[in-house]
């Protein structure tokens, strides 16, 4: 790959959580040939790249990332990076926003984003404020054994191959499933990821809890986006929504479908 097609869309500021975030997509932009765009918004118009900016854009292309651009534009963090998702590769956001409730890593932009987002969104986090990602340790994704899942069992499948981790299932049923879930498992499997190793996790929990319970050992999380479409727009499902806002790694949103209310 060349880096010519869409790139992984970092939104950038100065703090700690911002630049992780950068750090973080810059491998992946590098594991994937594809561009990085690392985009500061501010609430006015300003032609001039701060040297914080530059710095992080400097540091990016040392780790490999291909075409790596620093820009400057004015708008809201939510609606520019709204807007921008829609010729991304993927949105990366930081996870700890000064609007976050005591308890919660994020703020409102990610949630909302990875409800709403045209491409896969990444919450970018270490286990506590002021920790860095993991980068290492296996990829992990959450499926169902239907289809609703298959985007993020593709996506996790693509990650995976290029960053050289291992790939982690993790399908969570009730103890009454049985031999009707693992089926099921077996089938999606060679449907999105044939001939991929693959380690298979099935567990009788709740799928919040299967994944929390791993993602400390995880170098992100990978999960589908399901929820629906209330009047004020549209909402995470609550596994989801639990990942992004209290998992201990990165987590990845990857577009799936949506179910009315």
């Amino acid at each position: 790959m060349t880096g010519d097609g869409p790139p992984v869309v970092v939104g950038v500021d100065p703090s700690d959580s911002a630049r992780d975030a950068a750090f973080w997509a810059a491998d992946l932009a590098a594991a994937r040939g594809c561009g990085l765009l690392l985009l500061h918004l501010t609430p006015s118009r300003s032609a001039s790249v701060p040297g914080w900016l530059r710095e992080i854009a400097d540091a990016a292309e040392r780790a490999g990332a291909a075409r790596v651009t620093a820009e400057v534009a004015c708008g809201t963090p939510f609606d520019v990076l709204l807007t921008r998702s829609h010729r991304a590769a993927m949105v990366v956001v930081g996870s700890f926003g000064r609007d976050a409730p005591v308890g919660m890593l994020v703020g409102s932009t990610a949630p909302g984003l990875a409800a709403r987002a045209g491409c896969p969104v990444a919450v970018v986090r270490g286990t506590d404020e002021g920790m860095p990602p993991p980068r290492r340790g296996p990829v992990l994704v959450g499926v169902g054994g239907t289809p609703d899942s298959d985007p993020a069992l593709h996506l996790a499948g693509e990650l995976a191959a290029g960053l050289g981790a291992g790939l982690v299932v993790v399908h969570a049923r009730s103890d009454t499933a049985g031999g009707r879930a693992d089926l099921g498992l077996e089938e999606q499997l060679q449907r999105v990821v044939p001939g991929l190793p693959v380690e298979r996790r099935i567990v009788a929990d709740t799928a919040l809890r299967a994944l929390l319970d791993l993602a400390g050992t995880a170098r992100m999380v990978v999960v589908a986006r399901r929820g629906h479409v209330p009047a004020a727009g549209v909402r995470l499902g609550s596994t989801t929504r639990g990942l992004v806002e209290f998992a201990p790694c990165p987590v990845v949103v990857a577009p799936g479908p949506r179910t009315p209310a």
